[in-house]
């Protein structure tokens, strides 16, 4: 039989151990199953520079689209329903963010010949619409499906970091990018 003075001992020590105990087994069995970001999150890899063509006709470098955060989506120059209800989240999620705004940029990468609507893009302002003279630059992005079923989120270091699909809902893209830019001290 065990003693008073035992027994608080005990008593002590495993309230000293049960807590570190299971956070021991926490820390090695228990993983979340869904993280707290709306868009699936990519491998960070960084993208390789190239060529882009605006629709001018005037050639710059896609390295002078870092040190902001880049918002993609690669569409043909037809743009149909869904490419204008991308377009339409893009800008509404950038406008969202309030005075972050200035820290977004919008690129909508043209796949294939012809030019955009001009009443489309008036509808946009501020959107980059841009060609990629190495066309196998657009297969560095990661797809699932079809290249044109994602709007991609590049950091200001050009990165990818979020991917987001056709089913996207706006107010998860506003959580993650309002997230996104205040931890962010670049861009």
């Amino acid at each position: 039989m065990l003693t008073n003075g035992r027994r608080t001992v005990l008593l002590l020590a495993a309230l000293c151990v049960l807590p570190m105990l299971a956070a021991y087994v926490v820390f090695l069995g228990w993983r979340p199953e869904q993280g707290i970001n709306h868009g699936e999150l990519l491998v960070t890899r960084q993208l390789p520079g190239t060529q882009l063509v605006d629709l001018a006709g005037k050639s710059f470098s896609s390295d002078v689209l870092q040190g902001k955060w880049l918002m993609v989506t690669i569409q043909p120059p037809s743009c149909d329903g869904r490419c204008q209800r991308k377009l339409y989240y893009m800008r509404q999620v950038r406008m969202a963010q309030g005075e972050d705004a200035v820290r977004i940029q919008r690129l909508w990468l043209i796949d294939g010949a012809g030019v955009p609507d001009a009443k489309l893009l008036a509808e946009h302002p501020g959107l980059l619409a841009a060609r990629a003279q190495d066309p196998a630059w657009l297969a560095t992005f990661p797809v699932r499906g079809s290249v044109f079923e994602h709007i991609y989120l590049i950091d200001p270091l050009g990165n990818l970091v979020l991917r987001y699909g056709d089913d996207v809902d706006p107010k998860g893209m506003i959580k993650d990018l309002t997230r996104l830019l205040k931890v962010s001290r670049i861009g």
